[in-house]
């Protein structure tokens, strides 16, 4: 015969709804210049399990990048002061190789094959939309989390 003790843990394991554990939040780092994409990637944020870090430079990016080991990059092409080129050369350089994610208000293939020889991942068209950022985030991960580290580092190349 069970316990007293016993009946009222099954009675509250039976009844009572578990509290299920939140799932880890995905570091992603953001250098972006207007508040409007600051506001969609919030946005974005908010819908998928991602916490974003916004950065004032390229520096704060890979600094908080290799700290947190965020998978994906985000990095807004008109940022003064900064050579798109350069800074996803370094930002890809990153030792855990994240997506680096070049949004530009322009996309043509030569765009594309340019940010892809310096390492980057993928283009994410502005004005942003909830909808495409998610998506391209979600891809990046995706591809950071099963591509081979020789993979990515062959995209270097």
């Amino acid at each position: 015969m069970p316990s007293v003790l016993q009946v009222i843990q099954s009675f509250f394991n039976d009844v009572i709804p578990h509290r299920r554990a939140l799932p880890p939040r995905i570091p992603v780092v953001a250098l972006v210049v207007s508040e409007q994409d600051r506001h969609v990637l919030t946005s974005v944020s908010s819908l998928e399990p991602l916490e974003m870090h916004f950065v004032a430079s390229c520096e704060e990016a890979c600094a908080v990048a290799k700290t947190l080991t965020a998978p994906v990059i985000l990095l807004d092409r008109d940022w003064p002061g900064t050579q798109w080129k350069v800074s996803v050369q370094s930002l890809a350089a990153l030792p855990h190789r994240a997506c680096v994610v070049l949004m530009s208000g322009v996309s043509d293939d030569y765009l594309l094959q340019e940010l892809n020889r310096r390492g980057g991942y993928d283009v994410l068209l502005k004005p942003l939309r909830v909808d495409n950022a998610a998506r391209v985030v979600k891809l990046a991960l995706s591809y950071w989390n099963s591509a081979p580290k020789s993979a990515v580092l062959a995209r270097m190349s």
